[in-house]
């Protein structure tokens, strides 16, 4: 009895995004339904999206997931990869397209695999805010100087949250309720 009321605890807490998004729009409703119709439209939209694009993102991380060995993750971008790692997580980030959650599974697949801490935070803000495309379209708005200086201060800030969050991981818990929860770094 106990273990199926821990199950559903978990459950709920696996789901309450999702659970306050429809309390949330049922309140709205009540009190706005013309509104209320324009925030289910959207959540709509925005979720038909995540089912166009998260199954092949998915697809592709598990390819990663089998065909890439811990070593070569741990080599490339783990805790001895030093500022190599920095620089191929930037990078890498900043060459990825699409929406950002899109990378958050990749993310936690090299958490997974033994990557380092820091260069996961990197690859995260550089995919949230220097991919190639938007840089193109910020050089040709605002001119190429605004988008290097700009590109530079969050690959800055990048580094810096990475190491950040490094440190604030060292003592997280390893009994986390996902399995990708990260290492303490060395």
């Amino acid at each position: 009895m106990k273990d199926s009321r821990s199950h559903k605890g978990s459950t709920f807490k696996q789901y309450r995004v999702v659970v306050l998004a429809v309390l949330a729009n049922l309140v709205l409703w009540y009190f706005s339904p013309d509104r209320a119709r324009i925030s289910i439209g959207t959540t709509g939209s925005v979720f038909r999206e995540m089912l166009m694009i998260l199954p092949p993102v998915f697809f592709l991380v598990g390819m990663l997931d089998q065909w890439v060995p811990r070593e070569v993750i741990g080599k490339y971008v783990g805790h001895e990869s030093g500022i190599k790692g920095m620089v191929i997580s930037l990078l890498l980030g900043s060459a990825t397209v699409g929406p950002l959650y899109a990378g958050f599974p990749l993310a936690a697949m090299l958490l997974k695999k033994g990557a380092r801490m820091s260069n996961v935070v990197a690859f995260l803000t550089a995919k949230a805010a220097a991919e190639v495309p938007l840089i193109v379209m910020e050089s040709k708005f605002l001119g190429a100087r605004f988008a290097l200086v700009r590109v530079s201060l969050t690959f800055v800030a990048a580094i810096a949250m990475g190491w950040i969050m490094e440190q604030l991981s060292r003592g997280w818990s390893e009994t986390s309720s996902d399995s990708t929860s990260p290492k303490p770094a060395k």
